[in-house]
């Protein structure tokens, strides 16, 4: 006999969808702020390291906490979960592989021509090959964008099954 009360199980299940909606919005505001970028983090003003915290905290640990909490999913929760995680094993898989030989192809194709390749491409050659990058920010940007991605994943996996 079980002596969970049902609605506070209701009510967990349903906290796992809207802490991931919190996290997707947190997402949005988060990839706004990398594009805009309108602050030097070290000038930037207080309210904008107060909404900085708030979207680091939900853009990493938050989704962190929901790729652990087994307790807090349902059985349709679960489904999503493992099929999030199947479609990310495989873009773990086949984006370095792209990323890394992609450009170099660019480039054989267009030597040949003659054509010199788009000024993208020297920029992501700079940035990719040429950088100098410190382990601490190469791991947080990996942790974070698969957070991101898991989050990502699973609320495209849940709105097309809404469909």
């Amino acid at each position: 006999m079980s002596t969970a009360n049902p609605t506070k199980t209701k009510l967990r299940y349903r906290a796992y969808f809207w802490l991931m909606d919190i996290c997707l919005f947190f997402a949005a505001i988060g990839l706004v702020d990398h594009i805009i970028d309108p602050y030097d983090f070290e000038n930037a003003p207080t309210w904008y390291h107060i909404i900085a915290f708030f979207v680091i905290f939900f853009n990493g640990f938050v989704p962190l906490f929901l790729m652990v909490a087994k307790f807090m999913r349902d059985d349709y929760a679960e489904g999503l979960w493992r099929r999030s995680l199947v479609i990310m094993a495989y873009g773990v898989a086949i984006a370095p592989p792209i990323m890394i030989i992609g450009p170099w192809v660019l480039y054989w194709i267009l030597s040949p021509l003659g054509i010199s390749p788009p000024d993208a491409y020297y920029a992501f050659e700079n940035f990719f090959y040429d950088q100098d990058f410190k382990a601490y920010a190469v791991i947080a940007t990996a942790w974070l964008t698969f957070m991101l991605s898991f989050v990502g994943v699973f609320q495209f996996l849940r709105w097309r099954d809404s469909r």
